[in-house]
């Protein structure tokens, strides 16, 4: 959607509402990650962040059925995707291609002419025309 339009706002209604037991009854974990909090100058800051939890239970409960049981909610892909690649492709594209946790469900806000390579990887798209 454009600048402005609810795409943020939609992501935390998701979340809202999964934590309230009313959408998305299959995930077990939801995870919304707002990208545009995390520019170039702070991806030092995220890693550590994600350091600092123990994730090994969590991430071998995920990894044993292919992230089944798992949403991820990326809000503003457009302001992040360049910035952090491995090996010159992004993790982002990874889990969309599903190359990670290929039975997770991924959803991602970005405005409308941005991450145009991304789209291939993508079997629905929406538009958030105001919310």
């Amino acid at each position: 959607g454009r600048p402005g339009c609810g795409k943020t706002t939609l992501t935390r209604k998701i979340s809202k509402d999964w934590g309230e037991g009313e959408i998305l009854s299959f995930v077990k974990y939801l995870f919304l990650i707002p990208l545009h909090h995390f520019y170039a100058t702070r991806i030092a800051e995220l890693k550590s962040i994600l350091e600092y939890f123990d994730m090994t239970e969590l991430e071998s409960q995920i990894k044993g059925n292919a992230g089944q049981e798992v949403c991820f909610i990326f809000d503003g892909l457009d302001e992040y995707y360049q910035q952090y690649t491995i090996d010159g492709c992004s993790w982002f594209e990874r889990l969309l291609r599903g190359d990670r946790l290929s039975s997770s469900t991924i959803i991602v806000t970005s405005r409308p002419n941005a991450s145009v390579e991304l789209r291939k990887s993508v079997n629905t798209r929406g538009e958030v025309l105001g919310f």
